[in-house]
C-alpha cells in the first residue's frame, strides 16, 4: 500500500513552487527520466535508480559529484550518503525525501503521479510534450491554467487558480495601458481569493510601484500573522528571490507574458503574440472537484488529461504565432533600440555569461538561452544590413526570449538569397555532454539546408578536443563527398566574438577549409 501524506492544517499562504530547479526549462529533461520508469513502484530501489538516471542524463547536477568519471554504483553511493532531507510528502527522511524536490512541480502541474510505494504514472499532457506533439511553452501554459492552489500537495486555503488570476490581472491592466511591476507581482502571490478587481484596486491605492522594500513591508503588515489562518510571512529573501523568482520563471516559460526592464524596473504585461492562445485556454475555464483537492491520484487524473482535439487546436495557435514573428531583423532592432545596446555592451554581456559573472539587465533569462539571445544581437549588429538574422528561440512581443529553439531546428540562421549560415551555441563545457549533445544534430541541421552555400559555426565557452575533432572530420567527410559548398568550424566564445567583430566569419570558415584541403593534399602526395 502507498504511504499516505500526513496533511496539516490548511492556511492562507504565499503562492510558491519548488525552488530546487532554478531553470524550469530543465523540467522536460527531468520528466523524460521519470517517463522511462512509468508503471514501476516508487520504492527506495526505484527512487535510487531514477535519482541516478537524473545525474547521468545531466538533468540534475552536483558540484560534489563527477558523473563522467563515476560508475553507477559510485553515483548511487553518493546519493545514499550525501543527499538527505527530512521526511516530506510521505517520503521518509534521507535521499528519498531529497528526491521529492525534482518531482514536486511536475506533480503539482499534473505531469506525473509519484507517491511513495505507489505506481508511477505519466499524464497524457506529459506524453504529448515528450513526443513533440506539444511544445514546452504550450504544455506549461495549459497545465499552469489547470493548476489549483488548494490541492493535496499544498495545504492552503487559497482556493483558486493563481496563474489564471494573474493573467486576468494583466489583461485588465492592458486595457488601460498599464503593466505590472515586479514588486506588484510579488504582492499578487499573497492573494487569498484570486479576486482580480480587488487586487487591481489594492495596487492602485497603495501606489508602491517599483519599491520592493515598501512592497515587502506592506505584505508584512497586511498578510502576516493577522489571524490564526495567516501565518507569519517569510523573510524578504524567501518571499522575493526564492518563491517569487521561481513562480515568475514558470509563468515566463508559458510564453503568455511579456517582460521589459526599464531602468532596473521589471515590468510584466500580456504577450500580444500569444494573446489569442491565452484567451482560448482561459475560456476552457478549468475547475477541479472537491475530491481532487484532497486526493493526489484524483488530482492527477483531472488535470493531466488531454484530447487529440485540444492538441490540434493548440497547434493552430502555434502557426498564427509563427506568422506574427516572421520579421526577425525588426524584432532584434527593437530590442537594441529599447535597451540602447551597443556592440561593446553586447560583447561584454556575452563574455560575462561565459565567465559566470552576474549580468543584471536580463537577469530573468536563463543563461543558456541568454547566450543565444546575445549572440543573435551581435550578429545582427554586424550583418543585419546584408543578411536576415533569424534566432529560432521563442520570444515575446518585445523580442525577449522565453524558450529555446525546438529540438528539430538549429539555434540561429543567418540567410541571404544564396547563403545559409547556421550558428549553434552552447554553454556546455563537459567533454562527454558536449560531444553527445552538440554535434550530430548540428550537422543534420546543416544538411537539411537547401541553400547554394552553407556554413556552420559551433560556439562554446571551451571547445573540447573531441568536439573539435568531430567537426573537423565532418568537414573532411563533406570534402570527400564533393560537397564544395559546405564550411564548418568550431569556436570558443572569445574567438567567435573577435571574428564576428571583424565581420570575418565566412572568410575564416572558408580559410579553415582551405587549410584542411591543403593538409589532405600534402598527406596523400
Amino acid at each position: 500500500m502507498p504511504n499516505k501524506v500526513k496533511h496539516g492544517k490548511r492556511l492562507y499562504k504565499q503562492m510558491a513552487m519548488e525552488v530546487a530547479v532554478r531553470n524550469p526549462e530543465r523540467y522536460p529533461e527531468i520528466l523524460s527520466v521519470f517517463a522511462k520508469h512509468e508503471g514501476e513502484i516508487l520504492n527506495d530501489e526505484t527512487i535510487l535508480e531514477i535519482y541516478k538516471d537524473l545525474f547521468t542524463s545531466k538533468a540534475v547536477e552536483s558540484n560534489k559529484l563527477d558523473v563522467d568519471n563515476s560508475s553507477c554504483e559510485e553515483i548511487k553511493l553518493f546519493i545514499r550518503t550525501s543527499l538527505s532531507h527530512n521526511n516530506e510528502w510521505g517520503f521518509p527522511t534521507g535521499y528519498q525525501a531529497a528526491f521529492t524536490r525534482y518531482l514536486k512541480t511536475l506533480s503539482e502541474l499534473g505531469f506525473i503521479y509519484t507517491q511513495y510505494n505507489d505506481k508511477i504514472e505519466i499524464s497524457d499532457t506529459a506524453k504529448a510534450l515528450l513526443d513533440k506533439r506539444l511544445e514546452v511553452s504550450e504544455a506549461f501554459a495549459l497545465q499552469c491554467l489547470r493548476f489549483w492552489r488548494k490541492s493535496p500537495y499544498r495545504r492552503v486555503l487559497n482556493d483558486f487558480n493563481y496563474f489564471s488570476f494573474i493573467l486576468k490581472v494583466l489583461l485588465k491592466l492592458k486595457e488601460s495601458g498599464h503593466s505590472l511591476s515586479y514588486p506588484q507581482f510579488i504582492l499578487s502571490l499573497f492573494s487569498d481569493n484570486g479576486d482580480v478587481s480587488s487586487f487591481i484596486d489594492i495596487i492602485a491605492r497603495t501606489k508602491l510601484g517599483n519599491n520592493m522594500d515598501a512592497m515587502y513591508n506592506y505584505i508584512v503588515s497586511n498578510y502576516s500573522d493577522i489571524d490564526e489562518l495567516h501565518p507569519k510571512v517569510n523573510k524578504k529573501q524567501t518571499v522575493v528571490n526564492d518563491y517569487g523568482n521561481t513562480v515568475f520563471r514558470v509563468l515566463q516559460l508559458t510564453g503568455l507574458i511579456s517582460v521589459e526592464n526599464k531602468s532596473g524596473n521589471l515590468l510584466i504585461s500580456i504577450n500580444e503574440n500569444r494573446k489569442d492562445f491565452l484567451l482560448f485556454i482561459l475560456n476552457l475555464d478549468f475547475k477541479i472537484s472537491e475530491e481532487a483537492k484532497e486526493n493526489e491520484l484524483q488530482y492527477f487524473r483531472e488535470i493531466g488529461k488531454i484530447t487529440p482535439q485540444l492538441i490540434e487546436s493548440i497547434s493552430l495557435y502555434r502557426e498564427q504565432e509563427s506568422f506574427v514573428l516572421s520579421n526577425y531583423n525588426a524584432v532584434l532592432h527593437k530590442v537594441i533600440s529599447d535597451y540602447s545596446l551597443t556592440e561593446t555592451k553586447i560583447i561584454d554581456m556575452i563574455k560575462s555569461i561565459s565567465s559566470d559573472s552576474n549580468e543584471k539587465l536580463f537577469w530573468y533569462i536563463q543563461k543558456p538561452l541568454k547566450l543565444e539571445f546575445f549572440v543573435s544581437i551581435l550578429i545582427y549588429l554586424k550583418y543585419g544590413d546584408e543578411y536576415i538574422v533569424k534566432p529560432n528561440y521563442k520570444a515575446d512581443d518585445k523580442g525577449i526570449p522565453y524558450q529555446h529553439a525546438p529540438g528539430n531546428i538549429g539555434d540561429i540562421n543567418i540567410t541571404s538569397k544564396t547563403t545559409n549560415w547556421l550558428v549553434e551555441v552552447t554553454l556546455i563545457r563537459n567533454k562527454t555532454q558536449q560531444l553527445n549533445n552538440e554535434t550530430a544534430n548540428c550537422i543534420r541541421h546543416l544538411q537539411q539546408s537547401e541553400s547554394e552555400t552553407n556554413y556552420l559555426s559551433f560556439v562554446a565557452p571551451i571547445v573540447c578536443l573531441d568536439t573539435e575533432e568531430f567537426y573537423r572530420n565532418a568537414l573532411i567527410g563533406m570534402i570527400i563527398q564533393d560537397k564544395d559548398n559546405c564550411y564548418i568550424k568550431a569556436y570558443d566564445i572569445n574567438s567567435f566574438v573577435d571574428t564576428t567583430q571583424k565581420r570575418l566569419n565566412l572568410i575564416d570558415m572558408r580559410s579553415y577549409k582551405e587549410t584542411i584541403v591543403e593538409q589532405m593534399h600534402n598527406k596523400f602526395a
